[in-house]
Order: C-alpha cells, then sequence, then structure tokens
C-alpha cells in the first residue's frame, strides 16, 4: 500500500531500524496517541520506496518497542505488537489506538509534558503547542467555562420575549419550577450565576438568551462565506456575512442565508407527483449547525475564533473551535448512544428554547443530532457526511451530488468489477467520497457480518486498500483507479498516481502549503512535495517562494496558463 501512495499516509509510520529501536518512535507513539492511532512498521525504508531490510532480531525490536511504550511515555501505552512474514522479510507491526481524552496529553518522558507532547499531522509527528496542550488538558474533565459568570452583564441583557416562552415550558413541565419566582428559575436553569436581582449572567445564558452577545465576546458569531462556482470570475464570494445574535438566532439568520444560495430540484416520488427539494436537505444543515454552537469549545483560548460555514460548488463545510470531546471517536458518530456533551448547561438550555420564528426548539438533547444527519442523507441518497477532528476544530462536510448518482454508476460501471449486491454498490460509492469502515457501511442500513465481508471483497479484487490495524481499520480508494474522487478530464493527464486528490484539494483552496494539502489528502509532506512537483512540471501549478521554506505556497493555474514555450510556471525549479 505505501508503494502503490507513494508516501506515508498520516496513520502509518514506517521505519528502517536495521540498526536497532529508532529513538525517534517515542515521538511517534506519543502522536498517534494523542490524534487517531496508527500503525508503525519496522523493517520498511522509506528513502529506497518502502523496500524491506533484513532486521538482525525482529523479536528483540517487537520486545523493546513494548517496554519503550511502558517505560519511555507517560502515561504507559498498551500497544499491539506482532512480527510478520512479508516477501521473504520479518516486520515488526505494532497498532497503537488512540488514548483516551482523560489520559491526553501522552508524552515522552524524559522530554517533560510541554516538549514531549505529539501530535500526528501530514507532516509526521510535531510539537504540540502550548495552547494545544491547554485545550488537551482542559477536555480531561467536564469543562466549565459556560457556567462562567460574564462581567458587566444583568438580566436586562436578556430577550424577554425568547426569556417568556422558556418559562412557560419549563413551568409547565416541572411541578417544582411552577412556583418558583423568576430570579430562582434563572439561577436553577443556569441563566444567571446566582439568585440576586442583580446577578451577572452565566456564559450559557447570554449566547442562548441574550439581546447581543457580541458586546461581550466579539468573535463568538458565524460567518458565512458561499463561494463563487467560477474560479476565474472578479467575484471570489457570492455572499459573505457576519451571523451576530444569540444561538437561536444565529441559526436562523445562517439557515435563511444558506436556503436562498441553494438550487431546488424537482424530484417526482413513486406516486408520479411532483416534489421541490433543495440540494442539501435543511433539516441535516441546521443539525449540524446547532451541533458546531452547542458543542464548540468556548475555553478563553478559542474566544477569538467563530464557527465557519462555507458553501463551495461541491459541497457545504461547517467548522467550529474544539475536536471531539469526551471518549468518543470519529467512527462512533452516529452509533445510538454515544454522545458527550462539552458544554451540559449550554446544551440543557438550548433544548428548552425555540427558534425566533417557530415552534421548533433549538436542540433536543437527546444525543440524536449527528444520527439525525445521516437519516436525512440516507432517506435522500446523499453520500454520509464527513467528519473530521482535531484538538483545535471540529469540521463536517456535506456533498452536493447523489451517492449513487448517474455520475458515480457511470463510474462504477466502467470500473468492471464483481458488484453483487447493493451493499458493494454504496461501499464503492463512498470510498469515492471518502474513506469508510465498517461501522459506516453499517449506518447505511448494511449488517456488521455483511460489512466486513463487502470489504474484503473489494480488498481482494484491488479497489480498495486497508490502513491501520485489526480494531481502528479504515479503507481507502487503490489509487491506481482511474477517476478517484470523481477526478475530472484536466487531471488525466498529470503524473503520479494521487495527483487528482493533491490537485483537487489546491484547486478548491485556490492557493496552499503543502502541509496544509497533506492533512487535507491525508498524506505525508514528502508524498505531497512529489506530486506538486510533477505538476508543477505540467504547468498545472505555481510555486511561489524559496524551494526550501515550509512556507512556500502552491498556486493553481490550471492547464491553459503555462508560458509559451512550455516552461511550467515556477519561481524556482527547485522543489
Amino acid at each position: 500500500m505505501l508503494r502503490r501512495v507513494g508516501g506515508e499516509p498520516t496513520q502509518v509510520e514506517a521505519k528502517r531500524a536495521a540498526g536497532g529501536m529508532p529513538k525517534s518512535v517515542r515521538e511517534t507513539l506519543s502522536a498517534f496517541s494523542n490524534t487517531e492511532g496508527g500503525t508503525i512498521l519496522l523493517g520498511v525504508d522509506e528513502a529506497s520506496g518502502f523496500s524491506l531490510v533484513e532486521l538482525a532480531d525482529p523479536s528483540a525490536l517487537r520486545d523493546a518497542l513494548v517496554q519503550m511504550s511502558r517505560d519511555d511515555i507517560t502515561p504507559p501505552l498498551q500497544i499491539s505488537v506482532e512480527v510478520a512474514e512479508v516477501e521473504n522479510r520479518w516486520l515488526v507491526v505494532a497498532e497503537v489506538p488512540p488514548a483516551p481524552a482523560d489520559r491526553r496529553p501522552v508524552y515522552v518522558t524524559a522530554q517533560g509534558i510541554s516538549g514531549g507532547s505529539y501530535l500526528r499531522g501530514g507532516d509526521g509527528d510535531r510539537h504540540m503547542t502550548e495552547a494545544e496542550i491547554a485545550l488537551v488538558m482542559a477536555a480531561r474533565t467536564q469543562p466549565l467555562y459556560d457556567r462562567e459568570a460574564v462581567d458587566g452583564t444583568t438580566v436586562q441583557d436578556l430577550d424577554d420575549e425568547a426569556l417568556r416562552r422558556t418559562f412557560r415550558r419549563v413551568r409547565s413541565g416541572f411541578p417544582k419550577l411552577a412556583q418558583s419566582d423568576d430570579a430562582t428559575i434563572l439561577f436553577r436553569l443556569g441563566i444567571t450565576a446566582d439568585r440576586s436581582v442583580d446577578a451577572p449572567l452565566t456564559l450559557a445564558g447570554l449566547l442562548t438568551y441574550g439581546q447581543f452577545p457580541q458586546q461581550y465576546f466579539p468573535q463568538l458569531m458565524v460567518s458565512v462565506v458561499v463561494h463563487s462556482p467560477d474560479r476565474d470570475s472578479s467575484t471570489r464570494f457570492l455572499d459573505n456575512q457576519t451571523v451576530r445574535g444569540s444561538i437561536p438566532e444565529m441559526i436562523e439568520t445562517s439557515l435563511s442565508m444558506l436556503r436562498r444560495n441553494l438550487a431546488v430540484r424537482a424530484v417526482i416520488s413513486d406516486r408520479g407527483s411532483r416534489v421541490d427539494e433543495v440540494e442539501y436537505p435543511l433539516e441535516a444543515v441546521r443539525e449540524a449547525l446547532v451541533n458546531a454552537l452547542m458543542h464548540r469549545d468556548y475555553s478563553p483560548v478559542t474566544r477569538g475564533t467563530q464557527v465557519q460555514v462555507e458553501l463551495f460548488p461541491d459541497r457545504l463545510v461547517i467548522r467550529s473551535p474544539g475536536g471531539l470531546y469526551g471518549g468518543v471517536t470519529i467512527d462512533e458518530l452516529g452509533e445510538a448512544g454515544i454522545s458527550s456533551s462539552r458544554n451540559a448547561v449550554l446544551a440543557s438550555l438550548l433544548a428548552d428554547t425555540y427558534l425566533p420564528s417557530s415552534n421548533e426548539l433549538v436542540a433536543e438533547n437527546r444525543s440524536s443530532g449527528i444520527p439525525a444527519m445521516l437519516a436525512v442523507a440516507r432517506s435522500r441518497g446523499l453520500p454520509r457526511p464527513s467528519f473530521r477532528s482535531s484538538i483545535a476544530s471540529f469540521m463536517v462536510t456535506m456533498a452536493r451530488s447523489e451517492l449513487l448518482s448517474p455520475d458515480t454508476r457511470h463510474w462504477i460501471a466502467g470500473l468492471g468489477a464483481h458488484l453483487p449486491t447493493p451493499a458493494h454498490q454504496i461501499a464503492v460509492a463512498m470510498l469515492r467520497e471518502d474513506y469508510l469502515t465498517n461501522e459506516m457501511l453499517r449506518q447505511w442500513g448494511v449488517d456488521r457480518v455483511t460489512a466486513g465481508q463487502v470489504l474484503r471483497d473489494l480488498v481482494e479484487q484491488g479497489l480498495a486498500l486497508k490502513e491501520g490495524g485489526r480494531r481502528y481499520a479504515r479503507y481507502v480508494l487503490d489509487p491506481a483507479i482511474s477517476g478517484r474522487k470523481k477526478a475530472p478530464d484536466l487531471f488525466s493527464a498529470l503524473p503520479g498516481e494521487l495527483a487528482p486528490d493533491v490537485g483537487m484539494a489546491l484547486q478548491a483552496r485556490g492557493e496552499a502549503t503543502a502541509t496544509e494539502l497533506a492533512e487535507v489528502a491525508g498524506l505525508s509532506r514528502r508524498a505531497v512535495l512529489n506530486h506538486l512537483r510533477s505538476m508543477v512540471e505540467a504547468g498545472t501549478v505555481e510555486a511561489i517562494g524559496p524551494a526550501q521554506s515550509p512556507k512556500r505556497r502552491y498556486r493553481w493555474i490550471g492547464q491553459s496558463e503555462s508560458p509559451a514555450g512550455g516552461e511550467p510556471r515556477s519561481t524556482s525549479k527547485n522543489h
């Protein structure tokens, strides 16, 4: 798989280890534990095209790796290590699971927590910043930031109408509150910090019912950007708005703005009647917006960052500060009963708060947000929303096209593969959009045993590659397959098997660094640089800045912008 990809995926680290255990493995153990886990391969030489090397004593290396994970890392790790024979050579294969939130950051003991905590990214292992360490430490226990008193606020800052609607609801549903005065209810719900008449508001109370929370926290808002489909147009954005107000108001305004920028298509039902559907289900978009505002990180270090909503020609992206909280992992999202609320008071308040112009509650607070998004996508035949989590942010991406659209069905037919069941076709279509796990396929109505068999079939046919070990296995489309990820014809002339992935990411952004593209493509920075070099030589990408600078940027210019004579546009010929 490494040879096909031409580099290390984010969740794989290859080490030559011919002379013994490399000390740098400690950093990788820390990095994998602090992100999504990964696999370490000892006996693989990346510099020589991932050739296998002779290990003098594989069993000793295996034991040394186990000992390192226990003695050199804090807190000690429990990893799975095996010796495997591949191409008549012995490899040491270690599966490193992600550490639970209450045990992070995992760090190299000798380097200390500030210098020895690492993260895994497109550029390999990197030190965690002080801000990232602070965020991880805060997540070890239930955050209380939404309970903090906001100095200078009083009940005069609250929206009376929104508050009265909630009072009527809680008084009718809770007998003990029905006899309480307003000040007592405000305190017991967590809207004010104490029972006094002039009590300050809590952060949760201000965000839920405040007339203008941005007076105190200017960046706790939503930015909504609608990108132009024409990259050559002088108009970069079709719509660009900063949305302010309480959380219910921001949700309603953001949805209204997106609605006027979304196309409506006519769908003919089984009974022959016509139904108009918005290209992105608004109920799913609303759930994503609610989750972003309700579960975002509200610690002081992130209060300068807003929730971002971007509508691209082919996708909708909603990004919020702070990654997944608690013991929830990306692959568990959507499972029944899987939930962890970072902001307990805020979540409780929003469950009793109405949207301004309707009788709908903002949130159910029943762990139903993401399952509802998945159910809507499944009922509409749309691709499963994609989720990405890091320490700093959580991102939801919704695709515009149908999962099994005519274009996708045509592409699948062109593979010439044996796909005997609908589950096989769904799996291949999902691989075309993103990676796939057994759990993700089960969320589309396939049972566990069948999902496992489908994934094995795709690997055996050379359609999919397996990443990770048994417990954390995920599958990606084999990069040798033409048309990967709906690559348009303009990529057909690009050298390199993964150039479409990197090229599409760069085309969508317009301009980016190799590190930024590596994070999007899930490859090492070295692999991305190889593909960028090919595209620069092909004249589709321009390199800006010194060749050896990590800040060097790459700009998409397309096939037609190469200067006369065939020379690629670049500020340097060394990459």
